[in-house]
């Protein structure tokens, strides 16, 4: 082989173009790195950001979640529009293994946040990001976070992946005020809600069918509230 000195620059660079190297899994044998590949790697393992990236899991009924990774409760397929959804299940870790769960508590609720194509920022969703719910139906460290859609360019493809950027911090204080609407599906007479809007808000409450009714509430800290009624029943809890 000739000294590498000898080789002619190529200044037209393209993924596909190779890298000679040692590789640290293979005995340290010599082997040859498509420049793709190498940016991939650079991309998901090292390279900081303030984004979290995630990759987009269309999970089936027998899928285990992935670390790094947004998914829903079932499967809605491989494209998502931005627009169909206002929950989504989030590994409490990034592709990179840093612990971030935390963050989707504070300083994330009450939040504007920006969701990005990895590769192609002009497909795009801004959400306020209402709460995060760690779900242990899920899986091990994972967190449904319940969101407010405002707009949006394009869908999540399956197996791509995705910024999550905070844009406006604490919409509550900055933008409007805090709200938060709690969906109670089972029948019950006690309702225990972390709405995560580090504050004590009014709180109001619909059945099913759209009618008031009262009840105890007892604010268990700025960030949950326990709502207690003379009969079980389902519907809505309304926070601001």
């Amino acid at each position: 082989m000739a000294k590498i000195s000898t080789y002619a620059l190529d200044e037209d660079i393209s993924g596909g173009d190779r890298l000679f190297g040692t590789s640290a899994g293979a005995l340290n044998a010599t082997k040859n790195f498509s420049i793709d590949k190498v940016s991939d790697f650079l991309n998901t393992s090292k390279i900081q950001s303030a984004s979290i990236r995630y990759s987009y899991q269309d999970v089936g009924a027998y899928d285990e979640r992935q670390p790094g990774t947004i998914s829903f409760a079932s499967s809605l397929g491989a494209n998502v529009p931005f627009e169909s959804f206002n929950q989504m299940i989030l590994s409490g870790q990034t592709q990179q293994g840093a612990q971030v769960s935390d963050y989707y508590t504070a300083p994330l609720s009450g939040s504007i946040v920006l969701l990005s194509n990895a590769l192609n920022p002009s497909n795009w969703a801004v959400y306020k990001w209402i709460n995060s719910v760690e779900n242990l139906e899920a899986g091990q460290d994972f967190y449904t976070i319940t969101l407010d859609y405002v707009n949006s360019v394009g869908q999540l493809v399956k197996n791509k992946d995705y910024f999550i950027t905070m844009l406006l911090y604490d919409y509550g204080e900055y933008g409007g005020d805090k709200t938060y609407a709690y969906p109670q599906d089972n029948a019950s007479d006690v309702w225990v809600v972390t709405h995560n809007m580090n504050k004590y808000p009014s709180v109001s409450v619909v059945d099913s069918a759209g009618s008031t009714v009262v009840g105890d509430v007892f604010y268990d800290s700025l960030n949950q509230v326990t709502i207690t009624f003379s009969a079980p029943f389902s519907g809505k809890a309304f926070f601001n």
